[in-house]
């Protein structure tokens, strides 16, 4: 059986997937401009900044700035449906691991929509909390993303993404140059990928009780 809401937990996976896919360069090319000369200029912003300058054009470096990041703050709150969800799916395995990842997760997720919240409406007061949320969040999908290798019924390359969220957290910050929207970036993407799964689990599902029914 897969629950309605499960559907509605894939859908809002995939919505904060994307909506933090699309605004990592743009969140980040904003952050280089409102504050100049704080950290190395990656090799990608000249191209990057060029091709988005009229979404930059809207107000003030730092307004834009700040805009972006209230913005981006709901992605946390938007994986968090999927987050129960997956953890739905373990409901008859009895894994330790999935266990300690899905606690790991949700404290991942609410401590780094509390310190992006605080560090775009109060002048960068959650930026460490923001940090360790992100970290945490990393560390709990990855563990996920092991225990959920181990259901035969799970897609293999969903489980995948989410066992490369820790390493691509420190990848992505190092290659993108901000946070929260590089380290987060590997995160995104896997639950995007865990959104399509549930998704596309609910058809089959729905298929399944239409040949019952019939």
């Amino acid at each position: 059986m897969h629950p309605r809401w499960m559907t509605w937990a894939g859908v809002s996976a995939v919505v904060g997937g994307v909506l933090a896919v699309l605004l990592t360069f743009p969140f980040a090319t904003a952050y280089f401009r409102a504050y100049p000369g704080f950290d190395a200029i990656p090799a990608w912003l000249p191209v990057i900044q060029r091709a988005i300058r009229p979404i930059m054009s809207f107000g003030a470096p730092i307004v834009v700035y700040n805009t972006f990041g209230r913005v981006y703050n709901l992605v946390y709150l938007l994986l968090l449906p999927s987050t129960v969800a997956l953890h739905r799916v373990h409901r008859d395995a009895n894994s330790g691991l999935e266990k300690w990842g899905y606690r790991l997760t949700i404290l991942g997720l609410i401590a780094a929509a509390i310190g992006v919240a605080g560090d775009y409406w109060a002048n960068g007061l959650g930026f460490p909390l923001e940090v360790v949320g992100i970290i945490v969040l990393s560390l709990g999908s990855t563990a996920n993303g092991i225990a959920l290798l181990r259901i035969r019924t799970w897609p293999a390359w969903s489980s995948w993404l989410l066992i490369l969220c820790l390493p691509g957290c420190f990848i992505f910050v190092a290659l993108i140059g901000h946070v929260p929207s590089g380290p987060t970036l590997q995160v995104a993407v896997a639950y995007l990928g865990a959104g399509f799964a549930l998704i596309n689990r609910s058809v089959k599902s729905t298929d399944v009780d239409d040949l019952r029914a019939a």
